[in-house]
């Protein structure tokens, strides 16, 4: 149970940086089909590898990221 609250906060905290490291790199830019690390294709590729590699843990992570997007949706960051 540890490791997945590890996992999830990880990567709730990994996303977060990520997303406002790419806003401020990218000038405001980090928007629309462009945008990096957000939205429902970084969900699908998580979720890919975790299933290709038979982890449960991934799934921590994955609701870490969910979390994490509509953050970063809420403060503009994407």
């Amino acid at each position: 149970m540890l490791e997945l609250t590890i996992y999830g906060i990880g990567f709730f905290l990994c996303t977060l940086l990520i997303q406002y490291i790419l806003f401020k790199v990218r000038k405001n830019h980090n928007h629309g089909p462009n945008g990096v690390w957000v939205g429902n294709r970084a969900i699908l590729v998580l979720c890919v590898v975790g299933i290709m590699n038979h982890k449960v843990g991934y799934l921590a992570a994955i609701l870490g990221f969910i979390c994490a997007d509509e953050v970063g949706k809420a403060a503009g960051w994407h």
